[in-house]
């Protein structure tokens, strides 16, 4: 536009921008219609860069008129002009009516720029800005560059998570099932069951004993505990006597408990169980096992067990208050009210018999001594053979499960000393259930055998890890044979329990997918990163595509009119005819020299499964360490492995835990409690034993015992006390896999909608203009490089983290193109589960193609102020960057050698340097420093070798604009025949050579007026970037936004969307 014609050389040169808005026919405003505007512009013909599109509403009448407003923005001063010209021509010059110039000519040039159509990419909600960038050599006299933006959403984003997913579900599912057995058969051994009607239903017997009361106890005087001393009473008047009545009421005596006799005697009992292969075997072929003990009951020749009646008179001050249940057969206690009193219960069960019932009950009845830490004194037994006992039981015909028998009985019987004599009678409530469900331990076979469609958890492609050598030395130590597969009860429960979650929020997450699916809901923004019902989809997924055009032929200038007029310029009327017709309007749009795709999305991390602690690859060191630890303590407890999870084969009375209940109102719940949760054990003397062998009938069986119920009694020798180091490490193990599982299921199924859709959309624009490519990608696979944005400090660390393993594991998959299919499928492949097939549907595809393998890249740095102290604190993230960008470049070196044996380059030297400027950058990568010129390379690198690309950083749409954009100006600028284009200035940062002043500016106005800019406001609602002022200058150079686009300091801390 040449705007100041007339006035002096000296003037100051003026800004403007060109307005356009949509008027009725008399010039007055139409209401709902939008105003465009160009960007300003200071010079004296100024050359505006950005392309206006007018989206019209459909109640725009026809007769209205388009109307530019050249306005200056420093002086106010504008002037209105619409003329006609030529119709559908592609350049129109407009005479300017102005109060500043007379002179002024506004030239328009039109061009018929539509969105890519797509084939196989389904896309939706494009938005297309184009540009008109005047020539860098010499902008008066050269047509401008025509250049246009799209993105849009892509159908990928919902699609193949729902296709993932459904296969992880599966995957999951097998392992569920796998551990569930484990599961039930370690409750099945360990008898854990929740209540009798789960253990019948499992093929177990269930024995309820209560021991209610006792009476008429008689106990020989020289028999009765008592103090070893003699104590004097202590003086009733006494202040420590009167201090101990009123602040210790349960252990003072009051007046009445002083009158009231003292018969010296504190009876407890005892309860036994042997258990015989049938009726006729002697029960010393069998061991005595501890079934559990009463309380005591103090003070009392005829107590009832369980009501603590006189517990504040026990002599000594811990008083056995507490019923106690054996670890070694599971008991446990319940309570259950009979008749108006409550009934303590101790339960325990036994593997089915098909309702034989053999062996026998005993329980013998002791009193506790005086003093703590003296021998009990045994005041009598009860024996009572079940077969014998049988014929008394009555059948009960209520709450019974299917195949079982119950029988009851509760009788007051005789306890007889060692002599035979009777000295008193307990009342004992029995209850047995029998079933003829025979207890058969699960199969694991089908679980762990492959089936189609279904895989070990181990065996999947997704548990691989993402450093090759890690990989391969954990499947070598995986690998060595164990018979160590038992695990605790608890661990078992938490970790079926942990499976059942993450199915079910797989399904969760495959419900959603369903639904956004068939709502064609493709946008996931920034704000729902931590939704867990949409954490499998990537955030901000888009695909854009920059494209050059070629510029049609210019239409004649006209000369200036006297007039200004107010025919129908853009075709808005039909039927106003044009004054001039004498160029046929073009039959197609303008033909299109170039186009560059760009996938661009959020990281693929697990935002909703927690950021704060150990990402993917943490996880895969604590894998490898855990299972190395495993193997090298295999041998050392090999022969080690306790008895205690088999049921039966134990021929000798191994050593009881005797382990104390809750309180009576809690003893049903503490029957739900693994035994091996208890700490405490009960007390009982040595000479106890010894002096009831000689007329106990299982004293010859309990010869065996190496410690007897005397002794202070300690936990039983399981596997988690003889190797507590080995079990630890095999339930870590176990759990960090399927924490490592999910974690991937999530990121990877990010990951993998960005492959397909970077893949669809290079196929698109390869499959008909360079078939030869689709033959290189059939041969040395497809390359896909990956940038990242993200900091290696805080948060982001672990998303660097989770990212680098999910994009490595993207070479488990590949791709083949078939005719035959009209949608998208999954499938895995090879009989080791070695990866997953995507079947693309695609007319016309090559026959001969067959797999297409992927190849994966990622180069990061990080740009944002958290790199910066990242590079001032020397963290180890900053390690695991460098880490990163090595190995993607050992990766793209052996892409590259593959790429020059297929003999594509008419260049042979010059292919061959192609990887000579990255190679410089990544081995001189400092880390005190942002080594942005690294991302700048591989683009270049990835690009030339027919690749596609994926840019990200935490949300997809601030630091990822800034690279996108500054990415597409050095692509639109392009330097040819310079003398040596990969010869390496500064290996650091991004140098003149590497982005010019016009790429610069040209990224700049991407990101003011380009598609950048709308998908920040479809995440946050304005059209600003998430940065401040701090920020932006903290951000490398390249990368900064322009002031006008980034957010005030209060909007930035209280408007965050993430």
């Amino acid at each position: 536009m040449s705007v100041l014609g007339t006035t002096a050389g000296k003037a100051k040169l003026p800004e403007c921008t060109i307005q356009v808005e949509i008027k009725a026919a008399n010039r007055a405003p139409l209401p709902q219609t939008p105003r465009y505007s160009t960007e300003k512009v200071r010079s004296r013909n100024p050359a505006f860069v950005i392309g206006l599109t007018l989206e019209l509403p459909a109640t725009t009448p026809p007769d209205s008129l388009v109307c530019f407003n050249v306005v200056l923005t420093e002086e106010g001063a504008s002037g209105k002009v619409v003329a006609h010209t030529d119709h559908g021509a592609s350049s129109v010059y407009l005479p300017l009516t102005s109060a500043v110039t007379d002179a002024a000519v506004l030239t328009l040039r039109f061009a018929r720029v539509a969105p890519l159509s797509h084939s196989l990419l389904e896309t939706q909600n494009e938005i297309i800005k184009c540009y008109a960038f005047p020539s860098a050599t010499n902008p008066l006299h050269h047509l401008p560059t025509l250049v246009s933006e799209e993105l849009a959403e892509v159908g990928p984003s919902v699609q193949m998570p729902l296709l993932f997913l459904r296969h992880c579900r599966r995957e999951l599912e097998g392992a569920y099932h796998l551990w569930r057995v484990r599961y039930n058969n370690a409750r099945k051994r360990l008898k854990h069951f929740a209540d009798g009607d789960d253990a019948l239903r499992n093929g177990c017997d269930v024995f309820r004993v209560s021991v209610v009361a006792a009476r008429n106890l008689s106990v020989p005087f020289a028999n009765v505990p008592r103090k070893t001393s003699p104590v004097r009473p202590p003086h009733p008047l006494s202040p420590r006597e009167m201090l101990k009545k009123q602040y210790s009421p349960k252990r003072g005596s009051s007046s009445d408990d002083a009158l009231a006799p003292r018969c010296g005697v504190h009876p407890f009992v005892m309860v036994l169980f042997n258990e015989t292969e049938s009726a006729a075997t002697p029960l010393q072929q069998s061991p005595w096992h501890l079934v559990g003990r009463t309380n005591t009951e103090y003070e009392s020749l005829s107590p009832r067990f369980g009501t603590n009646q006189n517990v504040h008179l026990c002599p000594h001050g811990s008083a056995a208050s507490k019923h106690s249940v054996a670890s070694l057969l599971h008991t446990k206690a319940d309570v259950e009210v009979k008749q108006g009193a409550k009934q303590i219960f101790l339960s325990w069960f036994r593997p089915s018999r098909q309702q034989v019932l053999s062996g026998a009950l005993q329980w013998d009845v002791y009193g506790e001594a005086e003093n703590d830490g003296q021998s009990a004194v045994e005041i009598g037994q009860v024996f009572i053979s079940l077969n014998d006992l049988r014929p008394l039981m009555t059948p009960e015909t209520r709450n019974v499960v299917p195949n079982a028998l119950s029988l009851h009985t509760a009788m007051w019987v005789p306890i007889l000393n060692r002599q035979q004599e009777p000295v008193g009678e307990l009342y004992l409530d029995l209850q047995i259930r029998l079933t003829s469900t025979p207890f058969v331990l699960e199969s694991e076979h089908n679980t762990h055998a492959s089936k189609p469609g279904q895989a070990k958890a181990d065996d999947t492609p997704l548990f691989r890890l993402a450093s090759s050598t890690m990989d391969r030395a954990l499947r070598e130590t995986m690998a060595i044979p164990s018979d160590q597969e038992h695990y605790s009860i608890g661990f078992l429960h938490a970790h079926v329990m942990e499976l059942d979650r993450q199915v079910k929020e797989l399904a969760a997450m495959i419900r959603t997918a369903e639904t956004r699916q068939s709502q064609r809901l493709w946008f996931k923004g920034s704000g729902d990163k931590k939704k867990r019902d949409v954490q499998a989809f990537a955030t901000n997924l888009h695909v854009s595509y920059l494209r050059k055009y070629a510029w049609p032929a210019a239409s004649p200038r006209p000369g200036v009119q006297a007039e200004p007029s107010q025919f129908d310029l853009l075709g808005l009327n039909d039927d106003t005819p044009p004054v001039v017709a004498s160029t046929p309007p073009p039959s197609m749009e303008n033909p299109t020299l170039m186009t560059y795709a760009t996938v661009t999305c959020g990281a693929p991390t697990a935002h909703a499964l927690g950021l704060d602690d150990q990402g993917l690859v943490g996880l895969e060191d604590k894998l490898v360490r855990v299972k190395t630890q495993i193997a090298l303590v295999a041998n050392g407890v090999k022969n080690l492995h306790s008895n205690v999870m088999v049921e039966g084969g134990v021929a000798t009375f191994e050593r009881p835990v005797l382990v104390p209940v809750d309180d009576g109102d809690d003893v049903g719940s503490s029957s739900n409690r693994s035994s091996t949760d208890a700490e405490a054990a009960e007390k009982h003397d040595e000479s106890t034993e010894a002096k009831a062998a000689s007329w106990s009938l299982a004293a010859k069986a309990r010869k065996t015992m190496t410690k007897t119920l005397g002794t202070r009694l300690t936990r039983h020798p399981s596997d988690e006390t003889i190797a507590p180091s080995a079990l630890a490490l095999r339930e870590a193990f176990e759990a960090c896999k399927y924490q490592y599982y999910f974690r991937k299921c999530v990121c990877v199924s990010q990951a993998v909608s960005a492959l397909v859709t970077s893949f669809l959309a290079s196929l698109e624009l390869h499959m008909e203009t360079a078939p030869e490519i689709l033959h290189q990608w059939a041969s040395i696979g497809y390359l896909i490089g990956w940038e990242s944005l993200i900091s290696s400090q805080g948060k982001e660390l672990t998303m660097l983290s989770d990212a680098w393993a999910t994009i490595k594991c993207l070479e488990r998959f590949a791709f083949q193109l078939d005719d035959s299919i009209e949608t998208l499928l999954l499938e895995e492949t090879g009989a080791n589960h070695e990866g997953y097939v995507i079947r693309i549907p695609c007319l016309g595809a090559p026959k001969d193609l067959g797999l297409i393998r992927v190849t994966s890249v990622l180069f990061t740095q990080g740009i944002n102020e958290m790199q910066s102290l990242a590079n001032m604190v020397g963290t180890s993230g900053v390690e695991l960057q460098s880490t990163i960008n090595n190995a993607s470049f050992q990766t793209l070196q052996q892409y590259h050698a593959k790429y020059l044996g297929l003999n594509v380059e008419s260049d042979r030297t010059t292919a061959q340097l192609l990887l000579d400027p990255l190679m410089a950058v990544v081995q001189a990568e400092n880390a005190a420093a942002k080594n942005t010129r690294i991302l700048l390379e591989a683009s270049d690198a990835v690009r030339r070798m027919n690749g596609g690309r994926v840019t990200y950083c935490k949300s997809g749409k601030d630091r990822t604009a800034m690279s996108v954009t500054l990415d597409q100006a050095r692509l639109l600028f392009k330097r040819a025949n310079v003398q040596n284009p990969f010869l390496v200035t500064s290996p650091t940062h991004a140098s003149q050579e590497m982005v010019s002043h016009d790429e610069l500016a040209a990224a700049n106005l991407m990101r003011e007026y380009g598609v950048r800019i709308v998908v920040a406001k479809k995440n946050v609602g304005r059209f600003k970037y998430s940065f401040n002022s701090i920020q932006r200058k903290l951000l490398p150079e390249l990368y900064r936004p322009p002031t006008s686009t980034i957010q005030d300091m209060v909007t930035s801390v209280t408007a965050r969307d993430s």
